[in-house]
């Protein structure tokens, strides 16, 4: 029994173990089962999110990025993200992306781009050029936009159009009407100064609206704020709080805190959007010009600009007409004579500090004395002249010069380059009052008016924006033309004038539509005028200028009278002549007066000193005889040794 039994147990316990290790080989496997479908679902779960991933990215379009400002390693950091920094901050971070920064040459100006596809700029920043390269905040760079419009008034250009998919990456400014804001509200100045470079982010400042003014001239609006600028801009955008763009200031004005109304130009831009019109360059610059003296001129003038130091300026000129070419520098003074032969000559210029500098060519003929009539006899056909050079030369285009103006019209005028000077001519009568307005918003207008007996300047008595118009009230003594003379002050400006004459006493103005009516007796009086000879011209001949920190320069030359850079030029039979010298400065001021004969010798020469019992100016005149054997021509040149004198006056009074 216990035999079997123990073997029954063993048997049993056999069957145990067995049982015991299939159940183990059937739980390893099942394990194995399990890890491998764990493995093959979480790897089935990320090949369905990648397919979902690819199906969303394929139905959904990509999104085109935000318009950045560009990243440059070696410049400035971003600009500020508003993010609960302030006000200007949040005004800055919105309008920056539509400023842009304009250059031409070494000149640059703000640009403001505007959602009709054009950027908004000072032109007179950019010294009246015809085309401009601009650099968008998000760092492309557009070469060479042409201006396709002006507002004549304000010096504003527009550039473009600009491509229209550059415009959707980098939204316009928003333009808003800024003249509901209350005195007191803050506003926020976005610009470029006049030396920033295109790696510079635009400067910010912070004020205040302090008023407003309407400019009636410019049927513009004018925003006066308390901002002051440190330094010298090209031009600045005026924003509200929010970001929205109320003003843009000229360069002239920026400085005074004031800007032009976008409100305004948003209204404008409505009845005559940009592209409707073409405006012609006042300023053309190339490196080949041809000019061709026209009928009464006396010379051609081109500007060479500001070069980088120690940059040569060769120029050629190839012309029939033996002829002189001068340079003056910025303050008009005479720095290189060289003589032009017939065919080609080529010039190395040997410019002065101060630009720009003015290239003059007149024919041998006019300089040796000849009076226009003559030199105009001695030459069969109009110089012409083809001039190149290995820098870019500029042409002021002076339509308007020697125009005769109207009584009662506005005529619209430009001072292209600082020293420019633009003449007219006005018909007048004996015994009637004239008024003479000139008005700018971009420089400081200086206004003279000669002949008829009348012989007058003014500054600022006209009042204006800045009190710097110019008024001069006039009463002829005889019949005839006078000349009026526009420059600014102190030949550092340039920028659009408003010049108007109107009529305000004595016989009514004749009406120039009427039909001319004589009698039998005018009729014989005008046929014995005819058979007289005519009148020699007077005697007297004179040459005016004024004064500043860079020297003395003319600006205006007497009827009959003929000037030769700085000097008037005399032609007297018997070489008597009496010379009269006025000067207007402060006390110590002191005038060099030279006379020089056809030899380039010093014949007279003596000096002016103002002499002054207070602290302002004064007048001094002081007479030299001129008693020449030989006969001329002599050229009459006054100078200076410093600044100080205003206004100066050569009187020649010749005894022939």
């Amino acid at each position: 029994m216990y035999v079997r039994t123990l073997s029954q147990r063993l048997r049993r316990r056999g069957l145990w173990l067995f049982a015991l290790l299939i159940a183990s080989a059937l739980a390893l496997s099942a394990c194995d089962l399990v890890g491998t479908d764990d493995e093959d679902e979480q790897q089935q779960q990320a090949q369905q999110q990648e397919a979902q991933q690819q199906q969303a990215a394929a139905a959904t379009p990509a999104s085109r990025p935000a318009a950045q400002p560009p990243q440059q390693p070696s410049g400035p950091p971003p600009p500020p993200v508003a993010r609960g920094g302030g006000q200007g901050e949040l005004a800055y971070s919105i309008v920056f992306p539509s400023v842009a920064h304009v250059s031409v040459g070494d000149a640059v100006a703000t640009g403001l781009v505007i959602g009709q596809g054009f950027v908004l700029v000072d032109g007179t920043a950019l010294g009246g050029a015809a085309s401009a390269d601009v650099q968008l905040s998000n760092g492309d760079t557009l070469e060479d936009l042409p201006v396709v419009r002006r507002d004549a008034l304000t010096g504003l250009a527009y550039l473009g159009p600009v491509d229209a998919s550059l415009i959707r990456l980098l939204p316009g400014a928003q333009l808003g009407d800024g003249e509901s804001l209350r005195p007191g509200s803050s506003v926020f100045s976005v610009g470029y100064g006049a030396s920033d470079g295109a790696d510079v982010w635009p400067a910010v400042f912070s004020g205040v609206v302090s008023g407003f003014v309407e400019w009636e001239p410019g049927q513009r609006t004018i925003l006066r704020t308390d901002i002051s600028l440190p330094l010298y801009s090209g031009g600045m955008v005026l924003v509200d709080a929010a970001g929205t763009v109320i003003g843009i200031a000229p360069a002239a004005a920026a400085g005074e805190g004031m800007y032009v109304s976008t409100g305004d130009l948003v209204r404008s831009l409505a009845a005559d959007p940009p592209a409707g019109s073409e405006a012609a360059p006042s300023v053309e610059t190339s490196t080949e010009h041809t000019l061709t003296l026209a009928e009464g001129q006396a010379s051609v003038s081109l500007f060479v600009g500001d070069q980088e130091p120690g940059e040569q300026v060769l120029v050629t000129v190839r012309t029939e007409t033996a002829s002189t070419l001068t340079l003056y520098d910025g303050a008009g003074e005479l720095h290189q004579e060289s003589n032009l032969v017939s065919g080609t000559t080529i010039v190395a210029l040997a410019r002065g500090t101060v630009g720009p500098n003015e290239i003059v060519i007149a024919p041998a003929a006019a300089m040796e004395g000849m009076q226009d009539d003559e030199a105009g006899e001695a030459m069969p056909e109009p110089a012409t002249y083809e001039v190149s050079a290995n820098v870019p030369l500029m042409v002021l285009a002076e339509a308007e010069d020697m125009a005769e103006l109207s009584l009662g019209e506005p005529l619209v005028g430009s001072i292209d380059l600082a020293g420019d000077v633009d003449t007219f001519t006005l018909a007048v009568r004996a015994g009637a009052v004239y008024e003479v307005l000139l008005q700018s918003f971009l420089m400081d207008s200086y206004l003279m008016v000669a002949g008829a007996g009348i012989d007058a300047a003014d500054d600022d008595s006209g009042g204006g924006l800045f009190d710097l118009d110019s008024v001069l009230t006039i009463e002829p003594a005889l019949d005839g033309v006078v000349q009026v003379t526009v420059s600014d002050r102190f030949n550092s400006r340039s920028g659009t004038y408003l010049l108007t004459v109107t009529q305000v006493g004595g016989p009514p103005a004749a009406d120039p539509d009427a039909e001319a009516v004589m009698d039998d007796e005018e009729d014989d009086s005008m046929m014995m005028a005819a058979l007289l000879p005519a009148p020699s011209p007077p005697p007297t001949i004179s040459l005016r200028g004024i004064g500043g920190d860079d020297g003395l320069r003319a600006t205006l030359v007497g009827l009959n009278s003929q000037s030769v850079g700085n000097g008037l030029l005399v032609v007297d039979a018997d070489g008597a002549f009496e010379i009269i010298v006025s000067v207007i400065g402060v006390d110590g001021s002191l005038g060099r007066l030279t006379v020089t004969n056809a030899s380039g010798e010093v014949v007279v020469e003596g000096r002016v000193l103002v002499s002054c019992p207070g602290s302002g100016q004064c007048l001094a005149q002081a007479v030299f005889v001129g008693n020449e054997a030989e006969g001329g021509p002599w050229i009459v040149e006054l100078g200076a040794d410093e600044a100080g004198i205003s206004e100066w006056q050569i009187e020649v009074e010749r005894h022939e």
